[in-house]
């Protein structure tokens, strides 16, 4: 070949190569392109066209088609998540709740995210018996949950109509005998006079039995100028006409000042608990599994029309329906209400001034028969069901000389939790059938779904945004004429409108009262742990369950709201049933083959509880001691997790240490007491789990001893339950 065919030849070589690498640019190119793609469906498994998908923290979003497809291009490598926006008011937004693993260079396909239906502003409640109808046929075990018996789901039960979930119903008297109700220092309580709202008298806890029915009634005295001694007081009377007193009321004849009055229990809120004396397990026979529904308190109620200034004053401002018997609304509490929990009288702790758990105690006794203190303005939005109120501003409805909102009229499809709380209101779904007319709660986004609880359960201090301060349930006026008539809807509204300050901590540690402006979240002085009950999001909004790259944790991640043992779940596509928490089963369906746990394998957290379960036993046990030897040198404690009186190695133990309460927080014996390591009594544990799931180290609490002026200001922590150098008395007793 001459010089010329070679230089042809060599041309022309070089060309393809060139060739060649120009075509393999492109393939390049997109193989370091990490693509995220999948479908976006409603409950019926119908494509959504028009929805914005976005990943969330980076600047990548696309508009499903019309066949509810997805397509996402240059994503950032690494765990994502994708937030959905709902393309009209159909629907509510979505989410994954489960990370995305995108590797470099990777498309990740067949990604579906389903979005719940909405009810439009024109569905109302139709109340549980509605429900029922249809769906009662397929999950006739979840509806005989909420038949509202002892051992019914908690949301069923916790307002109770009439007596029969009485707790400790003997320690009211016999018909004939008297309890004598005491304040703080030991002398009898005296309580704001129901006949007409001034002043102070004495009341006596009396029985009576009716055709065979025990009636559980509040005896008051009349005022007096002469100072009464318990040889004065007694139930006589009780056997009368107890109502006698509204004829005269009618009739202009009634004098407030000439004989006592008896007022009857007319219904209970809270008390029973999954276990505790004076309901189902008075011996704690039973393990304690269960995560939805602890003991504490009890209070009671009695009707608005049975209260003599109240029936009055509904006469003066021609409130007329209150009048009405069959009228249901109740004033919310009575001045003395049964405290279940504390500390025994057994216990060595026990101050000489300490009153012992179980027992009677004073609550608001100064101002409790009013007309502002119903249940229908206090309590509706979490203790009833498609609830409608209507109000008006009074003189003289709080206190005399006081101005105070009025609920003039409740009406209510359910006491208590029932379907539409959380899942909306049903009127359209219920005609129609269709289940884009109702709120499927699993496909809500992870503040969505926690908002659902955490109306409820994400506040204790709170107040109500509009009208501002006068609920203590989430409401927002502004929302009257739309769907849920002003209560919280969850998915379609947001819960910092429905709260004044929500989630904002308070600042006092010995007195709290008053300062509800400052936030809901009444908070220990650190601001991340709850002093009291009933705060569990605001808790678990400052945790790292709440914020983390594998997974968005809902409150039902680990609760089942539909009964009241331990959930079912499924993790990773391994099934777990009734996954209880007091053998470390329910933390494990997540931890377990990760960090600490990665040795230990699903199988085993499914098999440790089988009889034959020892070498998985073994495995778990031999994980847990190595990350308590590693985190607090504990590597030498036995595991005994499910051993209730020393429960050495359940993660709840310490991620869960119950350093919050139920009530009055303020008074010592109502928490649980200990001896600390100089023998003077300190706060062992609470009775509310904290839902941060950190470890609250001794330091934390003894960092608040210079403030203390009682043993109730000093946090407990994770180690002072069994552990008394980790006690801290508050106090020189």
């Amino acid at each position: 070949m001459n010089k010329i065919g070679i230089l042809v030849l060599l041309i022309v070589i070089a060309i393809i190569a060139i060739a060649g690498c120009v075509s393999e640019e492109p393939e390049t190119a997109d193989s370091n392109v990490e693509t995220v793609q999948g479908k976006i469906v409603d409950v019926k498994m119908n494509p959504v066209p028009g929805a914005l998908v976005q990943v969330e923290g980076q600047n990548v979003a696309n508009t499903t088609a019309s066949d509810g497809s997805f397509k996402l291009t240059n994503v950032e490598a690494g765990s994502v998540y994708l937030y959905v926006t709902a393309p009209s008011e159909k629907y509510l937004d979505g989410e994954t709740l489960e990370s995305i693993p995108v590797d470099s260079g990777s498309t990740v396909s067949d990604v579906t995210i389903t979005l719940t239906g909405r009810p439009s502003n024109n569905s109302t409640h139709v109340g549980m018996e509605t429900c029922q109808m249809c769906h009662g046929r397929v999950w006739s075990d979840m509806f005989e949950t909420f038949d509202g018996t002892g051992d019914a789901a908690a949301h069923s039960r916790f307002v109770v109509q009439g007596t029969d979930q009485m707790i400790y119903p003997d320690m009211w008297p016999e018909p004939g005998d008297k309890v004598l109700p005491r304040d703080p220092n030991g002398d009898l309580l005296m309580v704001q006079d129901p006949q007409d709202g001034e002043g102070l008298v004495n009341v006596v806890l009396c029985t009576r039995d009716i055709e065979g029915e025990r009636e559980y009634l509040f005896k008051f005295y009349p005022e007096s100028d002469t100072k009464l001694t318990e040889d004065d007081l007694d139930c006589s009377g009780a056997d009368g006409d107890i109502f006698a007193w509204k004829d005269e009321q009618d009739n202009g004849t009634y004098d407030p000042e000439e004989n006592p009055i008896f007022i009857p229990v007319a219904a209970t809120i809270g008390g029973q608990g999954n276990w505790g004396e004076g309901w189902l397990d008075p011996n704690h026979e039973q393990p304690d599994r269960y995560p939805n529904f602890g003991e504490g308190k009890q209070r009671y109620m009695c009707r608005m029309q049975d209260v003599p200034w109240v029936r009055q004053w509904a006469k003066d401002n021609n409130v007329t329906n209150w009048l009405e018997e069959d009228y249901t609304d109740y004033i919310s509490y009575m001045p003395v209400y049964l405290m279940q929990d504390g500390t025994p009288a057994d216990s060595d702790a026990l101050a000489p001034n300490d009153v012992a758990a179980p027992k009677f105690w004073q609550k608001s006794p100064n101002h409790w028969a009013y007309p502002a203190n119903t249940m229908s303005r206090n309590c509706a939005g979490c203790h009833a069901t498609g609830a409608k109120i209507e109000k008006q501003d009074f003189d003289d409805a709080h206190e005399p000389g006081d101005t105070k909102q009025v609920v003039t009229n409740f009406e209510f499809k359910d006491l208590d939790i029932t379907c539409e709380t959380c899942h909306g209101p049903g009127s359209e779904h219920a005609e129609s059938g269709d289940k884009n007319k109702i709120i499927s709660p699993q496909y809500l986004t992870a503040k969505a779904g926690n908002e659902l609880c955490g109306q409820c359960h994400g506040s204790h201090a709170g107040k109500s945004a509009t009208p501002e301060g006068i609920h203590k349930y989430p409401y927002n006026g502004s929302y009257e004429n739309s769907l849920g008539n002003g209560f919280f809807v969850p998915g379609v509204n947001d819960i910092e409108d429905f709260y004044y300050n929500y989630d904002q901590p308070t600042s006092g540690l010995q007195d709290y009262s008053g300062t509800w402006t400052e936030g809901t979240f009444h908070s220990w002085p650190d601001q991340a742990h709850a002093r009291a009950h009933s705060q569990m999001l605001s808790e678990m909004r400052r945790s790292v369950h709440y914020d983390n790259p594998y997974e968005k944790l809902t409150c039902f991640t680990c609760h089942d709201a539909h009964t009241l043992g331990a959930p079912d779940l499924e993790v990773d596509g391994v099934k777990f049933e009734e996954a209880a928490y007091n053998d470390n089963t329910l933390c494990l369906t997540c931890h377990a083959s990760h960090g600490p746990f990665e040795e230990i394998a699903k199988e085993d957290v499914i098999n440790m509880s089988r009889d034959d379960g020892f070498l998985a036993r073994n495995t778990v046990a031999s994980a847990v001691s190595s990350h308590m030897e590693e985190k607090a040198s504990m590597g030498v404690a036995p595991y005994t997790p499910t051993n209730e009186t020393s429960p050495a190695g359940r993660c709840t133990s310490c991620h869960m240490a119950k350093i919050s309460k139920l009530q009055d927080v303020n008074d010592d014996a109502q928490w649980h007491l200990a001896l600390d390591a100089d023998g003077k009594s300190a706060v062992a544990e609470g009775n509310v789990g904290s839902h941060v799931f950190d470890v609250v180290w001794p330091g934390q609490s003894s960092a608040l001893v210079p403030f203390a002026t009682q043993d109730a200001d000093v946090m407990p922590n994770s180690c002072g339950n069994c552990h008394e150098s980790a006690r801290f008395s508050g106090d020189d007793d």
